[in-house]
């Protein structure tokens, strides 16, 4: 039986970070796979809705409704708050969201603090790993939003095993309810298609192999350029695309940093930036690549990966512990800075074409997990 409960999933659509946006959308699409007397009815908190919209054309799920979030408030209301929020610190105007359930939260807004159940989203402890990619500011605000969560002990979901291990250690006292929620991805048809079109559109010839991310310092894309040069300077030649919103808020020059490696190596006919493209362009792409390169310093449980899996091709990923758990043995793996290893994966991809490792299992079956364990985790908590 589909649950009872007023579920809500939060909904934003932010380049910048498109991982976000496809992690929901790929939620909702593996509700299709119940049957229809258990699939849940989701509604929908969204700024607006043309976004709202978009998300029900994305993901073909028939049981969605709009709410608008946040709330609108007139002029008198707004002007109450105003006075009230300098007098008492609070509004004394709420328009109560009418939920019993709300996924995936960050923090807790005081316009949601009357649902019953909140539940949290941890997709990854990267700020304590790598803090030198982030400001102060957001260090201390990621913190402080743990923090909150532990004292006041709400369930929480991380995306992989790795991230709860990660949270059992930096928060060994804590009492939360916690789960795992590994998601997978559903594409749209891509059988018509066609590469050939898709090659033309971007100026695209030849074989390559194709890494997209976004441009995050920590997505480690110098290393495929440092393999490129290598395997030059060795007389192999390789073609390299990268697709991804380009641009750190953290780093503003570290696109250009790297466009200007790329001709300082004279690697202009080697390495191809494409920017952010559509999305099915982007899938045609990786599914017609000699391989998929993922070479992140972190992930949560990255969507590249999935992605790959999903279209049975070869990838070659940095061994960080997230992408072994994603992949088990059905990958390349190199360590993220060691930039002759990496080339030497490639060349191993290159010169053995009938026998690469792909993963090569029933993806369906990843997907339907992600569809029952969200079911689970909005009937168990």
């Amino acid at each position: 039986m589909a649950s009872q409960k007023r579920v809500g999933i939060f909904y934003n659509y932010n380049e910048n970070w498109i991982g976000g946006a496809y992690y929901i959308q790929n939620l909702i699409r593996s509700l299709n796979c119940l049957p229809k007397a258990e699939q849940i009815q989701l509604h929908i908190l969204a700024k607006d809705r043309a976004l709202f919209q978009e998300l029900q054309k994305a993901t073909a799920y028939p049981k969605l409704k709009f709410i608008q979030y946040q709330p609108q408030f007139n002029k008198i209301e707004r002007f109450v708050n105003k006075v009230s929020l300098k007098l008492f610190r609070r509004k004394l105007i709420l328009k109560k969201i009418k939920l019993d359930w709300a996924f995936p939260l960050y923090a807790i807004p005081q316009d949601l603090q009357h649902i019953k159940e909140l539940v949290f989203w941890i997709p990854d402890f990267q700020e304590k790993y790598l803090s030198a990619f982030f400001s102060p500011e957001e260090v201390k605000n990621r913190q402080s939003s743990y923090h909150n969560m532990v004292a006041l002990n709400y369930p929480i979901v991380f995306s992989s095993n790795s991230a709860l291990n990660d949270f059992k250690t930096f928060f060994p006292d804590a009492k939360n309810p916690v789960s795992v929620l590994q998601f997978a991805v559903v594409h749209p048809d891509l059988r018509f298609n066609e590469i050939d079109a898709v090659k033309l559109k971007y100026g695209i010839s030849g074989e390559y192999f194709f890494s997209p991310n976004q441009f995050w310092q920590h997505k480690n894309q110098i290393a495929l350029i440092e393999a490129a040069k290598i395997l030059k300077e060795q007389g192999i030649v390789v073609k390299i695309i990268f697709t991804g919103k380009e641009h750190d808020y953290r780093n503003p020059d570290y696109t250009a940093n790297l466009k200007q490696k790329v001709l300082d190596y004279q690697l202009e006919n080697n390495i191809l930036f494409l920017g952010f493209i559509d999305r099915v362009d982007q899938l045609v792409l990786m599914n017609n690549a000699q391989a998929v390169i993922q070479p992140s310093l972190f992930e949560g449980w990255s969507t590249v990966v999935e992605d790959a899996k999903a279209l049975n091709q070869t990838l070659i990923v940095s061994n960080i512990e997230v992408h072994k758990e994603q992949l088990g043995d059905k990958g390349y793996f190199f360590a993220p800075d060691d930039y002759a290893e990496l080339a030497s994966k490639i060349v191993e991809v290159i010169e053995n074409p009938a026998n690469r490792l792909r993963y090569d299992l029933d993806y369906s079956v990843n997907i339907e997990k992600f569809a029952l364990n969200l079911k689970s985790l909005i009937d168990n908590n």
